[in-house]
């Protein structure tokens, strides 16, 4: 199972709890609004194993971001991770759990961040 999240610290966690519970967890970072990151997220999930179902979580909402942020990640992330997934997803994918790729949406102390970060700029 690979786990990606914008943070490392977030993946980690979900990893960590998914290993104590028995199951084998790989972390990586992601933004999906970007088109390199989720092109070497893809090669990192087929290096693996097959990669038969893909979890996408990743969002924000009004109260989180900007409305740029909210189109890029929600619109435009889904987007390619639609696309860039649906190259390799394995045959009969969707029918067997053998490897998920799983993003967390953004965590309170993110949305504190980026809203710190948008104060900064003004």
């Amino acid at each position: 199972m690979l786990l990606a999240d914008l943070r490392q610290e977030n993946a980690n966690a979900a990893a960590d709890i998914l290993r104590s519970a028995g199951f084998e967890a790989s972390t990586a970072t992601i933004d999906i609004s970007k088109r390199d990151a989720v092109c070497a997220l893809v090669k990192t999930a087929i290096a693996l194993g097959d990669v038969t179902g893909v979890i996408h979580a990743a969002g924000v909402s009004p109260t989180q971001a900007a409305p740029a942020t909210i189109l890029a990640v929600d619109l435009y992330g889904t987007a390619l991770v639609l696309e860039e997934f649906g190259k390799v997803i394995a045959r009969g994918g969707g029918r067997r759990r053998h490897r998920i790729a799983v993003w967390a949406p953004l965590r309170r102390a993110d949305r504190r961040a980026e809203q710190g970060s948008r104060d900064d700029a003004r």
